[in-house]
């Protein structure tokens, strides 16, 4: 195959007026925003601001959850363990009317007990009644 070249006619189209506007100080169009663009732009600051007010206020405005008079909605003492104290012989003083087996166990759920260890000084719920 032969290696054939065509050559066009180069024609440049220039502005009336090229000379005369440099070539760095071209104009661009201004920036618009459509419907749903200036709705981003307005509103979502605005729901992101209630939606985070609404959540600082429910904060405070919530009740508070815990209660030290009866823990798991059973009546009970509250007992300050002393240096040999253990938890059968709590239930069995403070609880006499009680299985000692069942008030140990039911110390131990209102207390969230891992162990049967008890440290002096703390204070512990003792259930007074069924």
């Amino acid at each position: 195959m032969a290696n054939t070249a065509f050559s066009a006619p180069l024609h440049l189209v220039t502005s009336p007026n090229f000379e005369s506007e440099p070539l760095m100080r071209q104009t661009q169009a201004p920036l618009r925003l459509t419907r749903r663009g200036k709705f981003v732009l307005i509103a979502l600051p605005i729901f992101l601001v209630a939606a985070a007010s609404m959540m600082i206020i429910g904060l405070f405005q919530s009740p508070a959850n815990a209660s030290d008079t009866s823990p798991l909605g059973v009546e009970a003492t509250t007992v300050t363990v002393i240096e040999g104290d253990t938890l059968w012989g709590i239930a069995r003083e403070f609880a006499p009317q009680l299985e000692p087996r069942d008030a140990v166990r039911q110390i131990g759920e209102m207390n969230s007990l891992s162990s049967s260890m008890l440290h002096p000084g703390t204070e512990i719920f003792v259930p007074t009644a069924n």
